[in-house]
């Protein structure tokens, strides 16, 4: 054969490439080195359960790995959350005292200032009013703090809620008659709070009812399940980080303090409702506790706001029927 025989002196296949190399030839070599990690994004499902890198060094690389993701929220962000309290106190007061007082024009607003703690109505307009203000407040500061929308800083995450509605309204539901059945073999108050209030008007007890399977437990999760809960996973995921401990130690002791450290304050704000006896802030403790599962299970506050509102709802339902649709309100006293 000639030397142009291609099949006995083959020739390397020109490439207009101006120093020889293969285009693909770095991206191959890219793919050959190992990386230290695969960055585990704050915004992906379950990111509190999963180490967010490996627990070992990783190996030396030509072109440094990215920074690991932000901890978010954190003990500071919870922090200021709690300070936008302040504000939306006064701003949500203000709110519902100028709206009661175009309702009702020729009532002076010192009286209208007194009526507002005596009318159950007054009190839940106005409660709702402050929560609508810290949400408003909240949206605004750490959207702009954390440089994304404020529902996915938090993990609003309602894709997950809604693929699992029927589970979690039924987990709600269960709840409910558990804690209600479980309530008869501990010490309950005769006349909570809560109760009375429900019995001053019907009217006042639709509201009230409204309120509790709606606004109410939204600021809950936000607050318990949005910022305290995650920020006390993280603070042991930044422990971690430091090799101060261990993925182990993390799912053994951090995550389950965690949830003992939500639900302690949970349990405790609802305490003057239930004249601070021991047995229903326990039974409230305990469904923080399931609250908090459902939280850290799905990654999805929305998750934990359905499974609350369908708990509250439960026992509503259940005051409804001793009541005649609250129409025998002297059935909740005594």
């Amino acid at each position: 054969m000639s030397d142009a025989d291609p099949i006995s002196n083959p020739q390397p296949e020109l490439i207009n490439d101006p120093i020889g190399e293969p285009p693909a030839a770095s991206e191959a070599f890219a793919e050959a080195v190992p990386q230290p990690y695969a960055p585990l994004s704050t915004t992906e499902p379950g990111y509190l359960w999963r180490p967010i890198e490996p627990p070992t060094p990783p190996p030396l690389q030509l072109v440094p790995p990215p920074p690991p993701p932000k901890l978010i929220p954190n003990f500071g962000h919870t922090l200021v959350f709690l300070l936008l309290v302040i504000p939306a106190l006064i701003g949500g007061y203000i709110i519902a005292l100028l709206s009661i007082y175009a309702a009702h024009p020729h009532i002076r607003i010192p009286i209208l200032m007194q009526q507002i703690g005596q009318n159950v109505i007054y009190a839940i307009s106005m409660q709702a009013a402050i929560y609508a203000v810290l949400w408003a407040l909240a949206a605004l500061v750490f959207s702009l703090w954390w440089g994304r929308s404020f529902a996915k800083g938090i993990h609003w995450n309602l894709s997950a809620a809604t693929h699992r509605f029927l589970w979690l309204a039924l987990l709600g539901g269960v709840t409910g008659l558990a804690i209600t059945l479980a309530g008869n073999f501990l010490p309950m108050p005769k006349a909570p709070p809560i109760l009375e209030d429900l019995t001053k008007s019907a009217a006042g007890a639709w509201v009230l009812m409204a309120f509790g399977v709606t606004v109410a437990p939204i600021t809950e999760e936000l607050a318990f399940r949005g910022f305290l809960l995650p920020s006390l996973v993280n603070f042991f995921r930044w422990l971690e980080r430091k090799r101060l401990i261990g993925e182990s130690a993390v799912h053994t002791i951090g995550i389950p303090l965690s949830i003992v450290l939500t639900s302690i304050p949970f349990a405790f704000m609802h305490a003057a409702q239930v004249s601070n006896s021991w047995g229903p802030v326990l039974l409230i403790g305990l469904v923080s506790v399931v609250l908090c599962i459902v939280r850290l299970a799905t990654d999805s506050v929305a998750a934990g706001f359905l499974v609350h509102a369908c708990y509250n709802l439960t026992l509503f339902s259940g005051l409804l029927i001793q009541t005649d649709g609250f129409k025998h309100l002297d059935k909740l006293k005594g």
